[in-house]
């Protein structure tokens, strides 16, 4: 009965004033209607001309708001303290909402029709009933103060127990409650992790920072593969432009001018062959780089007589260095290894990046030049070494000659004019440590480059090596 009079006490006296009093989180709830209108406008919200627009939409009696570039730069609304220092900062805010001195700002990316990053909009409002409610300051003390009291001699009967019960679970409780609502918002930039509260409780916050760990891993992966196809395509475009030119080119001489001058007929369809050549690589060489990026690419592990392998390699780079007039010298003194034991190796694979880093080096060797390849091979590992007598590599070579789509200088190359799509080290990166291994280049003091290759010395018996013979094709 004291509830119920109280209650029909408290709406009347409340409903009196003609206004209500607001709940703490009134103008949080606005929030999603505003990130709404946001949405809809995308980028055009960055010209001020949008600002009374926006201020329809935006209650300013308890929200204060900014537009900023993505430099941090306010570009209209609320002067005051800036949230914002610089891109960085820009972009570690995105989505998240945090707490400044009693108030909260939520940060709102501004993206334009591609769903790229073009400025902010921030958010300021407080979860204070005082503070969302100025003018009702004497009936918000009566309200609260009246709901409290019918409560009080509860509150004192159980305040030890209540006590004592809410340190134990409050913790973990407003982790796992804040971490929902902040996922939520796209914002996994926290942690649930802690002790406290119930074994029960405990063991839902590990699940969930578990959970959250996994959610954020996988998001970032797929913003990163995401960057990752567009930079390819731009660069499939850009690589592809050059060969496809050149052909359009040479077949619209040949139309027009054939006839007239057959003399260049021949040139000019050695130069189609060629650039069609180039884009055919090109195109080989990424659906390779897109087989090799998938989980379930793996090596074809087979027992091989490295001897044999490494001297049909030989007789191959020893034409190939001919025919560039460079001199191969060919050492493989360091083999100290148990002979009943045979190496297990992608032979397909490490053959591949074998001829990558090989090609390489004699694109920057120039006549009468020098290469060198040595094995050494041991009980633990096979070392493959190759080096030339090159200009060797630039500073930004070292730095990047691994990363995809580098192609290094032109101008220090032999082959002046042929291209290449500068997968081919990155490729060989790759497939080294699918082997488990790793590749290494640098300098040599006196002159030109070198690169090292070294992969795990896997083994297996000469008996399963001569199996492994008999059984295969002829």
């Amino acid at each position: 009965m004291l509830t119920g009079s109280m209650g029909v006490t408290l709406y009347f006296l409340i409903n009196q004033t003609g206004k209500g009093v607001l709940p703490a989180n009134h103008y949080e709830q606005q929030i999603p209607k505003i990130l709404d209108y946001a949405a809809k406008q995308q980028e055009a919200l960055l010209s001020p001309q949008m600002q009374d627009e926006l201020e329809k939409v935006i209650p300013l009696q308890g929200i204060q708001y900014q537009v900023i570039d993505l430099q941090g730069r306010i570009i209209y609304g609320w002067k005051g303290e800036s949230y914002v220092n610089g891109p960085e900062d820009l972009i570690g805010k995105l989505n998240r909402t945090d707490g400044y001195n009693g108030r909260y700002v939520k940060f709102n990316p501004i993206l334009d029709g591609q769903k790229r990053l073009k400025g902010m909009l921030l958010l300021r409002y407080s979860l204070n009933v005082a503070a969302n409610n100025p003018g009702n300051g004497m009936i918000v003390s009566l309200v609260l103060g009246s709901l409290t009291a019918p409560f009080g001699f509860i509150i004192l009967f159980s305040a030890i127990f209540a006590r004592r019960l809410g340190r134990r679970l409050e913790p973990s409780i407003t982790r796992i409650i804040g971490g929902a609502q902040r996922i939520q918002q796209n914002d996994l930039n926290f942690s649930v992790a802690g002790e406290g509260g119930s074994k029960e409780l405990t063991e839902l916050s590990i699940a969930f920072e578990e959970m959250r760990s996994a959610l954020e891993q996988s998001l970032k992966r797929e913003w990163r593969l995401e960057q990752e196809r567009r930079d390819m395509i731009s660069a499939i475009a850009h690589d592809l432009r050059t060969p496809l030119t050149i052909i359009q080119g040479h077949a619209d001489n040949l139309i027009e001018n054939g006839a007239r001058h057959p003399e260049r007929l021949e040139r000019y369809l050695l130069t189609i062959r060629n650039s069609t050549q180039r884009a055919d690589r090109m195109l080989t060489e990424l659906l390779f780089l897109n087989r090799i990026d998938t989980p379930d690419f793996i090596l074809q592990y087979m027992p091989t007589d490295l001897a044999a392998f490494c001297e049909r390699k030989r007789q191959e780079f020893d034409l190939l260095c001919q025919e560039k007039g460079v001199r191969l010298r060919y050492s493989e003194e360091h083999w100290n290894c148990n002979a009943e034991h045979i190496p297990l190796l992608d032979t397909a694979r490490i053959e591949q990046v074998i001829d990558n880093v090989m090609t390489n080096g004699l694109r920057f060797t120039p006549a009468g030049g020098e290469i060198e390849w040595s094995i050494y091979v041991d009980d633990q590992q096979i070392t493959f070494e190759l080096k030339d007598t090159g200009p060797g590599f630039s500073d930004q070579d070292l730095r990047c000659m691994f990363d995809r789509f580098y192609s290094g200088d032109a101008s220090r190359s032999q082959d002046q004019g042929q291209g290449h799509s500068g997968l081919g080290l990155y490729t060989a990166k790759l497939l080294v440590e699918k082997h488990g291994g790793r590749i290494r280049a640098g300098n040599r003091p006196e002159g030109g480059a070198w690169v090292s290759i070294t992969v795990p010395y896997e083994c297996a018996t000469r008996e399963a090596y001569e199996e492994s013979e008999e059984q295969s094709p002829a």
